[in-house]
């Protein structure tokens, strides 16, 4: 391998050459030059490790975000079929629990025999086919209806109080019911104040 020369600096200088021949210093124990070193291998120690500690928090952070970032979209995903799967028990619970019925019937039923008629409809989930008497909002801007079954002079009313999130996705069809309107609704059973309640309820049609 080359040499340098030791008293002027020349190189290279062939390994078979005895004499520098710039100077001719005597160069034939200049042990050759070796490769040469990167600028990292100058580093001192401590900095290396400093510095290699600093590229593992960097990755370590990295895979952590990443890391949370799948568990987050996993979990939204999770929740999200669960939900579904919520909503779905819900609606079959409320579909064996139904009891069609006009109400002109449900509200001769009260009127003959409040006490049998309320123990025959808790619990349940009713579909009741009325005429409009009148529309608004209650507690908390929840909007209702109020039912009769072809008597206005009725001493029992059915007020139906809708689901605020079935008001949500169809306000413009409620908003459009009218007086004398035949519709048809469900809704839970919430039993007698001075007219019969419906909970919870929807409009079919």
């Amino acid at each position: 391998m080359a040499k340098t020369c030791p008293n002027c600096g020349y190189r290279p200088i062939g390994p078979f050459t005895d004499n520098c021949p710039m100077c001719a210093e005597p160069v034939r124990n200049v042990r050759s030059d070796g490769p040469r070193s990167s600028s990292f291998g100058n580093i001192p120690p401590v900095l290396k490790w400093v510095l290699a500690g600093a590229v593992a928090a960097v990755l370590g952070v990295a895979g952590c975000c990443g890391l949370g970032m799948w568990q987050m979209g996993k979990g939204i995903q999770d929740a999200q079929k669960e939900w579904e799967r919520q909503q779905a028990a819900a609606e079959a619970d409320r579909k064996a629990r139904t009891v069609v019925v006009a109400a002109a019937d449900l509200l001769q039923e009260f009127q003959k025999d409040p006490a049998a008629a309320d123990r025959k409809y808790a619990g349940k989930y009713l579909e009741i086919t009325g005429v409009v008497e009148q529309t608004g909002r209650g507690r908390h801007q929840v909007p209702y209806v109020v039912l009769h079954g072809g008597d206005e002079n009725a001493k029992v009313k059915i007020e139906c109080y809708f689901d605020m999130i079935y008001e949500v996705r169809d306000d413009a069809r409620i908003k459009r019911l009218g007086k004398g309107q035949e519709i048809t609704v469900r809704g839970e059973y919430d039993g007698q104040v001075s007219n019969l309640q419906l909970r919870e309820s929807v409009l079919v049609k």
